[in-house]
């Protein structure tokens, strides 16, 4: 019998642990929302059981080795507000706090804003001020319809427009299509996610996941790997859930699966990733954990990008992801074009030469260090992985916002970037973990003390 084997024998185990003793709470998913959903229902006194289909948990959030690399999955930053997330379900972890420098056509910006950056954006004041009156009149949100047209109508410098097109890349959205709620959403303070205070756990995003694996078994819960859930139903005072092991039973389902507007819901583009092993001695800015390089023209490279058509210059970004003492990796993330699977051989040679004849111009000498590279096409990674890499899953109506967390007809509660908290990113996908806890525990309390 293999260590997987034993694990799975155990696991069946505690199946028939839970039909005894039928838990308040069934979780779908051991992602970073479902387990943090998980954890909160605990720390409230509630039973909690999770399934997930993977062998693994935390969703994006972990790492993978290729040829003796290891790599970032994906999950790879995140707002400052992480940290006082993890800190209300008592995971304390030390993060770094760092910068992001992104090259926009001839223009460097580094965020937080050091002096110089300031000064980049004093030359832009006009265009600014003007972008700001706008979004400041009554009734600009019907004036305008995306941001493409927000742009359009303010800023008169191309580059500058470029620069704040910056949020539509980041969601992986051509910027005329780009709703203005959303588009304005990242320079909101309600709530605020922190953002523009970027940290990552000394560690590495894996290490969320294992402080919140770690504390979720501090609590009694129980993760049940390799099961996937095929449906729910209703039953006298409860829920059963039929699995690929069997069905468990309990009083409330929450769910990290999705609520989706439709079942064939348009999601923003797929990010590809170029994998990147160097020397040690590579070099890469002090303090700063993503370099981004966006083109000129940027709106157009994303609109080209979402009718399926790869631009001869396109925006990417890269990060590190492990140092040791024989070598350094990194991951670059670019848009695949909507609806490619993968590019024939020369166009992903053409592609892999822009990435790295840029980035030698951005990083100079960085080129000459890399030993190994792959490109993982949005298709691959989900085959390897069973995931998906896009910002926002499910792009509304305008004028319409995320479903409750609460599906009513089915009395199932949802978590994750699909539902509740406004955006879409892992600090949005973690607030909704809290939020539907405090929905489900006194629902969960009234049906175990019935």
């Amino acid at each position: 019998m293999t260590t997987h084997d034993a694990e799975l024998a155990e696991q069946d185990a505690a199946q028939q642990s839970d039909h005894a003793a039928v838990p308040d709470v069934i979780v779908i998913g051991a992602g970073l929302a479902g387990l943090v959903s998980a954890i909160s229902l605990l720390q409230r006194g509630r039973s909690v059981t999770v399934l997930e289909r993977r062998s693994v948990p935390g969703g994006l959030c972990g790492s993978t080795h290729i040829n003796g690399y290891k790599f970032t999955l994906a999950c790879n930053d995140f707002g400052s507000s992480m940290r006082r997330y993890l800190s209300e379900i008592g995971v304390s972890l030390t993060f770094n706090e760092h910068a992001s420098v992104w090259h926009v056509g001839d223009e460097k910006y580094v965020l937080p804003p050091t002096p110089e950056t300031q000064e980049t954006l004093a030359r832009h004041k006009a265009d600014s001020d003007r972008l700001a009156e706008a979004v400041s009149q009554p009734g600009f949100d019907e004036k305008f319809e995306s941001a493409a047209q927000l742009l359009e109508a303010t800023v008169r410098d191309p580059g500058y427009a470029d620069f704040r097109t910056l949020p539509s890349y980041v969601s992986g959205l051509d910027p005329a299509k780009h709703r203005l709620d959303w588009f304005l959403q990242g320079s909101s303070k309600n709530p605020d996610y922190g953002y523009d205070n970027l940290i990552t756990p000394i560690e590495g995003p894996e290490q969320i996941t294992e402080a919140l694996v770690e504390r979720l078994s501090q609590l009694g819960g129980s993760i049940h790997y390799d099961t996937d859930v095929h449906g729910i139903r209703d039953t006298d005072g409860g829920k059963a859930v039929t699995t690929s092991r069997g069905e468990f039973h309990t009083r409330t389902v929450v769910s990290g699966k999705g609520r989706f507007s439709s079942n064939e819901p348009r999601s923003g583009l797929e990010l590809a990733t170029l994998h990147i092993a160097t020397r040690p001695e590579a070099p890469f800015p002090s303090g700063v954990h993503t370099v981004g390089n966006l083109p000129a023209g940027l709106g157009r490279s994303m609109a080209a990008l979402d009718a399926g058509r790869l631009p001869d210059r396109f925006g990417f970004h890269i990060f590190p992801c492990a140092a040791t003492e024989a070598y350094r990796s990194f991951n670059v993330y670019f848009y695949y074009p909507r609806g490619v699977e993968e590019l024939d051989e020369p166009t992903s040679t053409a592609v892999r030469n822009y990435i790295t004849g840029e980035l030698d111009r951005i990083i100079p000498g960085f080129a000459s260090a890399i030993v190994f590279q792959r490109l993982v096409s949005p298709t691959q990674f989900k085959n390897e992985h069973g995931l998906r890499r896009v910002s926002i899953q499910d792009i509304l109506p305008a004028g319409t916002g995320k479903p409750a967390i609460r599906d009513a007809a089915t009395g199932v509660y949802h978590v994750g970037n699909t539902v509740g908290s406004p955006a879409y990113h892992a600090c949005a996908a973690v607030l909704s973990g809290l939020q539907a806890a405090e929905l489900v525990a006194p629902e969960a309390g009234r049906a175990r003390t019935a």
